[in-house]
């Protein structure tokens, strides 16, 4: 592999997004689509100028790692930007969203691909549970920026963030179900309830909140002390998300989880942030370090399997990742109503996409059950997703701001 051939083809498509970031946003072409579009472009089924297999590491391990470090570093930005005070005032919406609502999502994204995929029922609930988690990678670009800022009130962007950060960790425990299922099924659920849960699952979220509170009583005391020059926390934000994410793989939990419950602690333990010093941060980080993995994907996309599967598994997908989210917030809009008015109701329901967990998920689950055909469908998944929620951001956006006047009233209404 020409290491400067890609250092350039990677560089000059962030120097390209930087430099007409604003232009781009504007016309609803979010970094997530524009990456994935420049991978196929550049990928052996356009110019040829770059493949997945130069490398030189296989194709299923190079995505998971390059997935489960994008994860890594995206959580711990995503979970650092809720305000102080956020989890304690957002108790129902978390409770409701997380404790019933993802437990819907599966049953429905799951019911679609059962009964219009024509796939056996274990591998639907596979695929289910993979498309189940709201990406918090392709959700930055929908609530940050200038844009977000104008057009979308700030309890809309913190709650679809809150969630993003959660789901993903916790989709680990959705997906293991029927990987063990497929592989282990006489000691499936021992193994899900024992490992899994408690070991995995809850042992992350305990250690998250352990490490996030040291770290972040250190934080402040170097801080303090004068210790530490760093204006910005962006010197910790980067590291911390790939110490705790290493940490807790060492231990044998679910790691991903971890370092959302570790940075969400930490976030909570400094100092409240200026927003414009975190809108900084973010942009970096989402620019320089989330956005080649869409560029990786554009690339080892399965066009041949996909051309053989014919125009119908498209459609059912995209039809499972859109149900599954419309169908869950519409159904708990009883539990919501002090939370969000119709209009936020809706443009919730709409913003549920899936990305770059779905691929860590996807390739954790083949390389346990062997069935590729977990890869094939989850990448189309991930390309109508990023295509249809990325294209509909500013408009839809845009169309939420306008009911700017029936939001008032509702909070009027509901004081």
């Amino acid at each position: 592999m020409e290491i400067n051939l890609v250092l350039a083809l990677f560089a000059g498509l962030i120097l390209g997004l930087s430099a007409f970031s604003s232009l781009l946003q504007q016309a609803s072409l979010p970094g997530p689509v524009l990456a994935l579009a420049f991978g196929v472009l550049i990928g052996p089924h356009a110019l040829g100028l770059l493949r997945v297999e130069d490398f030189g590491v296989p194709t299923g391990t190079l995505l998971e790692q390059a997935a489960r470090i994008t994860l890594g570093v995206g959580l711990a930005g995503v979970a650092m930007r809720l305000p102080h005070g956020y989890w304690r005032a957002n108790a129902r919406w978390i409770v409701v969203i997380i404790g019933v609502g993802m437990a819907l999502m599966l049953v429905v994204a799951t019911g679609v691909l059962w009964g219009l995929l024509g796939v056996p029922f274990l591998l639907a609930l596979l695929l289910g549970a993979i498309i189940t988690p709201t990406d918090p990678v392709v959700t930055t670009p929908v609530v940050t920026g200038s844009l977000a800022e104008q057009r979308i009130p700030e309890r809309v962007r913190h709650n679809l963030s809150a969630e993003s950060g959660i789901n993903d960790g916790l989709g680990y425990l959705f997906v293991m179900l029927p990987v063990l299922l497929l592989t282990k099924p006489g000691e499936a659920w021992q193994e899900l309830l024992t490992k899994v849960l408690l070991w995995e699952v809850l042992g992350a979220g305990l250690f998250g909140a352990v490490v996030g509170y040291l770290l972040g009583k250190l934080f402040v005391v170097v801080r303090s002390r004068g210790f530490m020059e760093e204006s910005s926390y962006l010197g910790f934000l980067v590291p911390f998300g790939l110490f705790v994410l290493g940490a807790g793989k060492l231990l044998g939990t679910d790691a991903v989880l971890a370092v959302f419950v570790a940075a969400a602690v930490f976030g909570q333990v400094i100092p409240q942030w200026e927003e414009e010093q975190e809108d900084k941060v973010d942009d970096v980080v989402n620019r320089f370090f989330l956005l080649p993995i869409f560029v990786l994907i554009g690339l080892v996309l399965p066009w041949s399997a996909w051309a053989q599967l014919g125009w119908g598994p498209p459609v059912v997908l995209l039809a499972a990742v859109l149900v599954r989210r419309l169908v869950t917030l519409w159904a708990l809009r009883p539990l919501l109503k002090g939370v969000h008015d119709r209009p936020e109701t809706f443009f919730l329901s709409w913003f549920g996409p899936i990305g770059v967990s779905a691929l860590f998920y996807a390739t954790l689950a083949e390389r346990h059950t062997g069935h590729h055909e977990v890869f094939v469908y989850t990448t189309m998944a991930i390309t109508a997703s990023v295509l249809v929620h990325g294209l509909s951001t500013a408009p839809v956006s845009a169309w939420l701001a306008r009911q700017e006047p029936q939001r008032k009233q509702y909070e009027e209404t509901a004081a």
